[in-house]
C-alpha cells in the first residue's frame, strides 16, 4: 500500500510532492512565500536552530544587535524598504557617507585636507571603474603613482600611503576581501539603491518574521546530499533522514557550496562547479563594544558625523558611533578580508586588545575593558563559511548566469551570490529568491 502511494505521488509529482528549499535565509523564504502564494506545496529545510541565515538579531539585555545584515542600502525602489513600510517596522536613517578623518598623530583633517583627500578618492574610483581584468591592487598602485600631487596639503609620500590604505579598507568593507582578490572595477558591482540608508533599532529579524509566516520550515536539518532522479529529488540530511521533492532550490551561502558541504548526485556539471569555485566569497565580521564613558575624541565632533576613519602603522580603520541609537556609548567596527579572518580565529580578549591598541595609538586614553563586547565570526560558521560575495578576479556576468539555469529543471540555485545587479545585499537575495520562484512557476503546470 505504501509503495503504491509513493508511486502515485511520483507520477503526479508536481501536485503531490513539495518543492524543497534548502536554507531559510531571506532568499529561501522569499522563494517559498511566492511559490506558496501561487498554490504550490513548499518545505524549507534549515540547518540552524533559527531562521534568517545571515540576518541574525541578537537581544542582549534591553538592546538588539544585528550580527549579520544591518542596513537597507538605499530606500528608493528597494523591496525591503517596501516590506518595512507595509508592516510598520521601525527604521532609523543611518547614512555614514560623511566621515571624519584622523591623521596618524590623532589630529583631525582640516576642511581643505578632507576636500583634497576625497577628491583624490573620487578620481581613483572613476579610473578604477574604467579598468577591467586586473586586480584592484595592481590598478590602484598604478593610478596612485600617476596622480598629480602638486600643491597638496599633504606630503606626497604620506598622501600616497593613506590613499592606498583607504582603498585596502574599501576592499575589506564593503567587499569582505583584500585588494589582490578584488576586481579593479568593483564599483560597477556595488548594487545599492538610491536614497537614505536605514537600520533597524529593534532588529532586522522583523523582516524575516513577517515574510516567514505560515511557511513550513523544518529546523536543525543539515542537508548533506542532493540526489537528482528522473522523477524526483531526494534530500538526505546528517542524520540520514530523507525528504522527497519534485524540485529543490539550494539557497545556502556560497561558502557552504565552496566547502562541498553538500554532495550532489550526479556530480554538478563542470560549468556549475566552476562558477561556484570562482565567484568571490569573503569573510566580514562586526565588533560591537559598549564603554562606561564615550570615547573622548568623539565628544568634540558634530553629532551628525558618526563615521570616523583613522590611520596607523597597521592600516586604515573605521569606527561607527552608535550612541544615538542605543542612548549610551556603543561603537561598531567592521572588519573584512585578512582582519576578518583574524577575528574568526581569535578570542574575545585578543580581538578587543587589537582594537584597543589601534585606538590608543591615535587617541591616547581608551578604556582597557569594554562594558559589553559582541563579536561575530561568520567565516568560521559551519553554515555560512563567510559573509557575502564580491567580484573576484575571474568575475563575469556569465559566471553568475550559469547559476540561473536549473539542472534538469529540478535543481535551482538562489541567493545574493546569484544576483547580477545586487550581489552581497539582502535585497539582492530577496529579489533573486522571487525570480527563481517565478522560473519554477513557469515550468510547473498550474494546479
Amino acid at each position: 500500500m505504501y509503495k503504491c502511494t509513493i508511486n502515485f505521488m511520483l507520477k503526479n509529482r508536481d501536485i503531490h510532492l513539495p518543492i524543497i528549499i534548502i536554507g531559510a535565509g531571506i532568499a529561501g523564504i522569499a522563494c517559498a512565500k511566492k511559490l506558496q502564494e501561487s498554490g504550490k506545496k513548499v518545505t524549507l529545510l534549515e540547518a540552524r536552530s533559527r531562521i534568517g541565515g545571515r540576518i541574525d538579531s541578537l537581544k542582549s539585555d534591553s538592546d538588539v544587535f544585528d550580527l549579520g545584515a544591518s542596513w537597507i542600502h538605499g530606500i528608493k525602489g528597494n523591496p525591503i524598504w517596501k516590506i518595512t513600510q507595509e508592516n510598520h517596522i521601525e527604521t532609523k536613517i543611518f547614512n555614514y557617507y560623511k566621515s571624519q578623518y584622523f591623521h596618524e598623530n590623532g589630529l583631525l583633517f582640516s576642511d581643505q585636507e578632507v576636500q583634497e583627500f576625497e577628491s583624490h578618492v573620487e578620481k581613483i574610483e572613476m579610473l578604477l571603474s574604467q579598468t577591467q581584468t586586473i586586480s584592484a591592487l595592481n590598478a590602484i598602485k598604478e593610478i596612485i603613482s600617476s596622480l598629480d600631487y602638486s600643491g597638496s596639503k599633504f606630503s606626497e609620500c604620506y598622501l600616497k600611503k593613506i590613499l592606498f590604505n583607504f582603498f585596502e579598507r574599501i576592499a575589506n568593507d564593503p567587499f569582505a576581501t583584500n585588494l589582490d582578490q578584488l576586481l579593479a572595477n568593483y564599483k560597477n558591482y556595488e548594487g545599492y539603491f538610491e536614497g537614505d540608508e536605514v537600520i533597524f533599532p529593534t532588529g532586522y529579524h522583523q523582516v524575516i518574521d513577517v515574510l516567514s509566516k505560515k511557511l513550513d520550515i523544518k529546523l536543525n536539518v543539515d542537508v548533506k546530499k542532493i540526489i537528482c532522479k528522473n522523477d524526483y529529488v531526494k534530500i538526505i540530511d546528517s542524520n540520514n533522514n530523507f525528504y522527497i521533492g519534485s524540485r529543490v532550490v539550494v539557497t545556502v551561502p556560497l561558502g557552504v557550496l565552496q566547502k562541498n558541504h553538500i554532495e550532489f548526485y550526479p556530480l554538478l556539471p563542470n560549468h556549475y562547479a566552476n562558477s561556484i569555485k570562482n565567484i568571490g566569497f569573503g569573510s566580514f565580521n562586526k565588533v560591537f563594544f559598549e564603554l562606561e564613558q564615550p570615547l573622548s575624541f568623539r565628544l568634540k565632533l558634530p553629532a551628525r558625523h558618526i563615521s570616523d576613519f583613522y590611520w596607523n602603522d597597521i592600516g586604515c580603520f573605521n569606527i561607527l558611533d552608535l550612541s544615538e541609537i542605543y542612548k549610551k556609548p556603543v561603537y561598531l567596527m567592521l572588519f573584512g578580508g585578512k582582519q576578518s579572518e583574524f577575528i574568526d580565529n581569535s578570542t574575545n580578549n585578543q580581538i578587543y586588545q587589537f582594537i584597543y591598541n589601534s585606538l590608543k595609538k591615535q587617541f591616547g586614553s581608551i578604556p582597557h575593558k569594554p562594558k559589553k563586547l559582541i563579536i561575530t565570526r561568520w567565516g568560521s560558521d559551519a553554515y555560512s563559511y563567510g559573509s557575502f560575495s564580491f567580484p573576484s578576479l575571474k568575475h563575469t556576468d556569465d559566471l553568475v548566469k550559469v547559476l540561473h539555469k536549473p539542472i534538469r529543471e529540478k535543481i535551482f540555485f538562489a541567493g545574493e551570490h546569484c544576483s547580477l545587479k545586487y550581489a552581497g545585499t539582502v535585497h539582492g537575495a530577496y529579489l533573486n529568491g522571487n525570480e527563481i520562484a517565478e522560473k519554477i512557476l513557469g515550468i510547473v503546470s498550474p494546479i
